[in-house]
C-alpha cells in the first residue's frame, strides 16, 4: 500500500511535464484504490496471479516498461508486455532489460528514488510534489456522519511486531487526546481487528471504525485533526490527503520512509543496528527500537502538530 501510494508523488511530476504520456501501472488488486481517480494513472492493471496476469500482458505493448520492484515475478511480468524494458543497476539478471537506472542513494527517501529514475529517463523537475489522494466527497458524508468533531484518527496496528508500538501506550495517548476535547477514532486493516480491541478496552468515548476500503479509509483521514500511527500503508495514506502525521518508529529506516511533504513529526530513538529488515529483533528477545519510545515523546509530537 505504501508502494502505490509513493509512486503518486512521482508520477505527477512526470505527467506535469508529459501530459500527454499514457501511464499504466500493474498493482495487486487489495491495493488498487491506492489509485483511484488519480488523473496521472491512465489505467490501473491488476496483478491476479502469475499466470493469468502473463496473459493478459502478452497482448499489450508499451514505449516503456519500468520495473521498480525488481524481484522475480515484477521481471516475469516486465517480459510479457512488449517494450523497452527499463530496470535498476542492482536488479539481478540485469542482462534481460533494454536500460538500466542507477542504482539509487540508500539514504534518498523511496519518493526521491523513484524520482531520480524518472530524472535519468528524461524528467526536468528537480523535486518530488506531494502524494496524491484524490477526495471522494460522497464517502466522505457518509463516513463522518454522526461522528463527533474535532476527531484524531489512531491506526495502531502494523504488518511486523518490529514496527508495533504497544497497545497500552496508544490507550494513553488517547486518553491525553480525549482530555483535550478531540474524539479517538480507532482503524485497523483485515485480520487487525484485535489491536485495536487492545487499544479501545479501557477507554470511554472513543470510535472504532473497522472493515474500511481504501477510499473510506482516505475521507475519514481528510477529515482528522491529527493522524497517529506506525511505520505502515496508512500513515503514507495520512500524508496523501495531507492531514498532519505523528509517525511511530521502529525498526525500517525513517530516512526512506518517513511521511512524505507532510506536517509530521516521526517519533524514533537511535539505535545502531537500525534499520534492519525488520521481520524480527535481531540483537534482542523482543525488538528494543519500538519498545523505547515513550508515551511522553509521542505526546510531546502530538502538542507540536496540535
Amino acid at each position: 500500500m505504501g508502494d502505490c501510494l509513493l509512486l503518486t508523488a512521482p508520477v505527477r511530476a512526470l505527467k506535469q511535464e508529459f501530459p500527454d504520456f499514457r501511464v499504466s501501472v500493474l498493482a495487486e488488486a487489495r491495493f488498487a484504490d491506492c489509485f483511484d481517480q488519480n488523473p496521472d494513472f491512465d489505467e490501473v492493471l491488476i496483478a491476479s496471479g502469475k499466470f493469468r496476469t502473463g496473459i493478459q500482458l502478452l497482448t499489450r505493448r508499451f514505449d516503456a516498461i519500468i520495473n521498480l520492484h525488481g524481484g522475480p515475478t515484477s521481471l516475469f511480468y516486465s517480459r510479457m508486455a512488449r517494450g523497452a524494458r527499463i530496470g535498476s543497476e542492482q536488479y539481478q539478471y540485469g542482462r534481460l532489460y533494454h536500460g538500466l537506472l542507477p542504482a539509487p542513494d540508500p539514504a534518498a527517501h523511496s519518493v526521491e528514488s523513484t524520482m531520480a529514475a524518472l530524472q535519468w529517463l528524461g524528467v526536468r523537475a528537480l523535486e518530488a510534489p506531494p502524494l496524491r489522494y484524490e477526495p471522494h466527497p460522497t464517502e466522505a458524508a457518509r463516513i463522518r456522519e454522526g461522528l463527533k468533531a474535532p476527531y484524531v484518527v489512531i491506526h495502531p496496528a502494523a504488518l511486523m511486531e518490529t514496527k508495533r508500538w504497544e497497545a497500552a501506550r496508544f490507550t494513553g495517548i488517547s486518553r491525553q487526546l480525549a482530555s483535550r476535547g478531540l474524539t479517538v477514532v480507532l482503524t485497523c486493516g483485515p485480520g487487525e481487528e484485535s489491536v485495536v480491541r487492545e487499544v479501545a478496552k479501557d477507554l470511554v468515548g472513543s470510535v472504532t471504525q473497522t472493515g474500511l476500503g481504501i477510499p473510506e479509509l482516505a475521507e475519514l483521514i481528510r477529515g482528522a485533526r491529527l493522524y497517529i500511527g506506525n511505520d505502515s500503508g496508512p500513515m503514507h495514506l495520512a500524508a496523501a490527503v495531507g492531514t498532519p502525521t505523528v509517525a511511530v518508529w521502529g525498526s525500517s529506516d525513517s530516512r526512506r520512509w518517513r511521511p512524505w511533504r507532510v506536517k509530521s513529526r516521526v517519533v524514533q530513538n537511535p539505535f545502531e543496528c537500525n534499520p534492519c529488515p525488520g521481520y524480527r529483533c535481531l540483537v534482542a528477545d523482543s525488538p528494543l527500537c519500538i519498545e523505547s519510545v515513550t508515551v511522553e515523546q509521542v505526546s510531546a509530537a502530538v502538542n507540536e502538530l496540535l
